[in-house]
């Protein structure tokens, strides 16, 4: 009787702690996050499949005029497009199980031009551990995200861009979420 009463305890506790978990899912996910790693700041948002994340700055820059762009992407049209404004991270739900942690969402890496399947961890307030894998978590890499606390100079793609459409269409949807962050510079 004590064990049936302790199971359906855990069992209830378990119900109340995924509620919680999935009542609030992208606040403490939301914002601009730096990649120290790679130098990019991503600015996370809620979108229609979980919690989304747009490239919108780089720690350095090469020249005033230079545009990074998306060269190891496996599909050859689409290694011309600007990496300002590209889709890094998609589809991250919070976990039924884990609070603050988002599960079964897809981390793209231009660097190699390979996706991954993800998973994220927030560690505390500023901190969050990206992890990209193959399979299952144990094959692949995590990053540390940091809050980026501060102005921050956003990158912008060229009214005058040849590269595809959508990459300006991505950019400008950076712009559209940009409301209640701290005012940032224009490059």
């Amino acid at each position: 009787m004590k064990r049936a009463a302790l199971l359906v305890a855990i069992t209830l506790g378990l119900a109340g702690a995924s509620a919680a978990a999935s009542a609030d899912p992208a606040p403490a996910a939301v914002g601009l996050w730096l990649s120290q790693s790679q130098g990019w700041v991503v600015e996370t948002t809620p979108c229609d499949d979980g919690v989304c994340g747009y490239l919108v700055a780089f720690r350095e820059t090469k020249s005033a005029d230079y545009v990074a762009r998306d060269s190891q992407n496996p599909d050859p049209k689409k290694r011309d497009t600007p990496l300002c404004g590209l889709k890094l991270l998609g589809g991250f739900t919070p976990s039924k199980l884990v609070a603050a942690k988002w599960e079964h969402g897809w981390v793209y890496d231009p660097d190699t031009g390979s996706t991954y399947t993800g998973e994220a961890q927030l560690v505390d307030a500023d901190t969050i551990k990206l992890r990209g894998y193959l399979i299952i978590p144990l094959f692949g890499r995590t990053l540390t995200l940091i809050r980026q606390a501060g102005a921050i100079t956003r990158c912008s793609v060229p009214a005058s861009d040849p590269a595809n459409e959508s990459a300006a269409n991505r950019a400008g949807a950076v712009e559209v979420v940009e409301a209640g962050f701290p005012a940032v510079q224009r490059r």
